[in-house]
Order: structure tokens, then C-alpha cells, then sequence
């Protein structure tokens, strides 16, 4: 396997996670009500009775999430409103952020839990919010005062104590609206572990370096021991096992990467050897049962093969760990990757490279090398539950050049 681009990585991913919201995410609060000891159960029937849809312990403290007012009374003020204008951008300011939450809000948004939690949809607790388009601009008519001014994408949250003025439009500091690359006063990022890909892998070590979430070396790959988030299967850090064994490890989480890899080269485990032990299998279940994310790259498909096969079929025998490897090597044409000509068809991401001057059609995607051959429908499936795969990038395939494959796929579970 060669090294690849991060074009090629992106057009490589097979990942799932639980679903991400179609409409503004939900937002916690914390209810004062609450008395004695916190317990899951007790918390969430308090808030189920106070009007939210269910609720986690923070300590001793019941958060609640869901619909309702969230505590929070809004008197629209009468009179002059203020075109606030901005561009959100990614940690670093390396490229705009479609689809990005903005909002005004009189209080402070409570804390993001700190591992895998379920996220569930609700408007924002006030009438002054948006969403930032696909080439990262946002406007919202806001009347002047003051605010917890608020940009999130997923866990990456930036929140500032703003003042609009009454000088209309008003224009946002990009240093305001650039999520964060670490955790400080007021910025919030994901926790996220990589179980590290050796040599020829695919190295989301150096992307997330490179959106300064470490520091970056001259060679352009992460400085080892900067880095924000946690590192598996290489000397000094601990083996994979101890992540993939260790639920409560897990769960401490929101995203976990397993990018495309191969046994030997320094690692200190095999990459999919755990996989052949059923209690690794329930752990990633119960990982993303309950809101976590899971990341994965070409040859380390069998990250969710394995324990969910009943959402996608890669190609060789599924029951076999690593056959789609072999069924790669086997064939002349697959055997070194190839380059599949392709485009992004679903309609959120198929805006962002347009609005951007990259094109969505038309594009390269690099040295493929294991692929998907089939995707599994559900049958009138459970509101709250697993959904079937949704493609977001396909391209044509070496084997059959009339052929379309899916080459990025998201799925949610739990």
C-alpha cells in the first residue's frame, strides 16, 4: 500500500457514526429542581416531567436535553434589529464550515459532556440563530445587546460575551467564529483517540495536525507528544487493546479514528487481530449505542464489518477478518490502488466544493483499494434507531468501468 494523499483518504473513508442532525442540534440545561443523589434513570425522569426528553448526570447535577423552553424565557425586543454577518471557519482557519450552528443566546451554554452521549435534535434557546452556508457565511438580524455569542459543529464549540452594537450591519471577527483547535476558556473539541496507522497507512494524525489540533513539523506530519487528542498502538502510547478492551475507555470518547493500516512496522498490536474477541465487538457496539463515533479507512473496514455486518458488504467473505484485503491483492488491477473518477452526490456536501471553486464532479479520488460491493436497506426503520447507509461520494470502478461504487458511506446505529 502507498502512501496517499489526503484527497485519497477522504475518498478511501468508510465511516459510520451515529446520525448527525438534520436540523439544529440539541442543547443541555441544567434544571435546579433536581434533588438527591443523580442516577441515570432518576435524572431523566425528572426531565422527561419537566418537559425535556431525557436527561444525564453531571456529578450530582441533572442536565437535561431535549424540547421545551430549556429554562429560558425570550421577550423579543421591540423596535431596531442589527444584520449581524460572519464567516465560520475550521480550527486553524484553513477552510470555511458549511452547516455550522450560530446563535445569540442570553445565558451560557452549558458544558458539552465530555464523552459519548446521544445527540437528538431542538431548536437553539433563542430566536437569533442560523446556519452558516456551504462557503461558511452566516447573517442573522439580531437586536443590539448583549450575548453569549455561540459558533458549534458538532462538538467543536467557540462561545464569547459579545455586544452588538446598534450599527447596522455588524460584522463578527473571524477570531470569534474560527472554532477551536483546543480546550480553553470558552472552546470546547471533540475527544478523540487514533489507534496510529504505521508507514504506508493513512496518517489523520497529520490532517488534524494540520488544522492545528498539534503542532506540525517541517516534514508536515504532527510533532509527537503535542497533540490534543489520544494516540494508540505505538511506542511511547499504549496498545490498541487498551482502548478496544476497555469500554469505559471508550466511552470516554466522542470520536475514534481507525485509519487504513497493516500489521508489523513498529506497532504494538496487530491492527485487527482484537476484532477476533467478542467482547471487542460488544464494546464497539455499545460505543456507538450510545452516541460515539467511529472513523474508519479502507483496510480497517473490518472495524464495523465485524461486529455490524448487516449494513454493509465489502468485498471477499465478510466473515473473514481482513478477506477484503486479500480480495484486493488479488487482482492485478486493485492490487497497488487505483484511481476511481468520481463526484459527491449527496447535496450538503456536494455544496461546499462548489461554493469553494473545487468542483463536486469530476474529481480523483487516489489509490483505492478495498471496496464496498453492496449496501443493506432496513425496512421501515425505527425513528431512534439504526438507519441505512447514506452515500456521500461514489466513483467508477476499475474491475467495471460501467460500474458505480459507493466510496464514502456513513451509517447510524443506537
Amino acid at each position: 500500500m502507498r502512501s496517499r494523499t489526503l484527497q485519497s483518504v477522504l475518498a478511501a473513508a468508510v465511516v459510520f457514526s451515529i446520525a448527525g442532525c438534520g436540523c439544529d442540534q440539541d442543547y443541555p440545561y441544567m434544571r435546579d429542581g433536581f434533588t438527591g443523589d443523580c442516577t441515570p434513570e432518576a435524572c431523566s425522569a425528572y426531565c422527561v416531567s419537566v418537559g425535556q426528553s431525557w436527561g444525564y448526570c453531571d456529578g450530582d447535577a441533572c442536565i437535561c436535553w431535549g424540547s421545551g423552553d430549556a429554562g429560558t424565557e425570550w421577550d423579543i425586543p421591540e423596535g431596531r434589529t442589527i444584520t449581524v454577518n460572519g464567516t465560520v471557519r475550521s480550527p486553524g482557519g484553513l477552510v470555511p464550515i458549511s452547516g455550522a450552528l450560530v446563535y445569540f443566546g442570553l445565558t451560557e451554554p452549558p458544558p458539552i459532556p465530555s464523552g459519548a452521549y446521544p445527540e437528538t435534535c431542538t431548536d437553539p434557546p433563542t430566536p437569533y440563530h442560523t446556519l452558516s452556508s456551504p462557503d461558511g457565511s452566516f447573517s442573522v438580524s439580531v437586536a443590539p445587546g448583549d450575548y453569549w455569542f455561540t459558533v458549534q459543529k458538532g462538538q467543536f464549540r467557540r462561545v464569547r460575551f459579545i455586544t452588538v452594537p446598534d450599527t447596522d450591519p455588524y460584522t463578527i471577527t473571524e477570531d470569534l467564529s474560527t472554532l477551536p483547535s483546543d480546550h480553553g476558556e470558552g472552546d470546547t473539541i471533540p475527544s478523540m483517540a487514533l489507534v496510529y496507522a504505521m508507514d504506508n497507512g493513512d496518517h489523520i494524525e497529520d490532517v488534524l495536525a494540520k488544522l492545528e489540533m498539534g503542532d506540525l513539523g517541517p516534514d508536515n506530519t504532527l510533532v509527537h507528544g503535542s497533540e490534543h487528542f489520544d494516540i494508540y498502538n505505538i511506542s511511547p502510547y499504549e496498545p490498541n487493546t487498551a482502548l478496544l478492551e476497555d469500554v469505559s475507555r471508550m466511552l470516554s470518547y466522542h470520536i475514534i479514528f481507525f485509519p487504513c493500516t497493516i500489521a508489523g512496522f513498529g506497532q504494538l498490536g496487530d491492527p485487527t487481530n482484537p476484532l477476533s474477541n467478542a467482547g471487542v465487538l460488544s464494546n464497539i457496539r455499545a460505543f456507538l449505542t450510545r452516541g460515539g463515533k467511529i472513523y474508519a479507512t479502507d483496510m480497517m473496514y473490518d472495524i464495523f464489518e465485524q461486529p455490524l455486518p448487516e449494513f454493509a458488504d465489502m468485498c471477499g467473505d465478510d466473515t473473514v477478518i481482513n478477506a477484503a484485503d486479500n480480495e484486493a491483492w488479488a487482482h492485478t488491477e486493485t492490487r497497488s490502488g487505483w484511481t476511481s473518477h468520481g463526484q459527491a452526490i449527496q447535496p450538503d456536501l456536494a455544496a461546499w466544493p462548489d461554493a469553494v471553486g473545487i468542483g463536486s464532479t469530476g474529481i480523483d479520488f487516489l489509490m483505492n483499494f478495498v471496496w464496498i460491493e453492496d449496501l443493506f436497506d432496513i425496512v421501515d426503520p425505527p425513528p431512534d434507531g439504526p438507519q441505512p447507509p447514506m452515500v456521500w461520494v461514489t466513483g467508477d470502478f476499475v474491475l467495471d468501468p460501467l460500474r458505480t461504487l459507493p466510496l464514502t458511506i456513513t451509517f447510524p446505529y443506537g
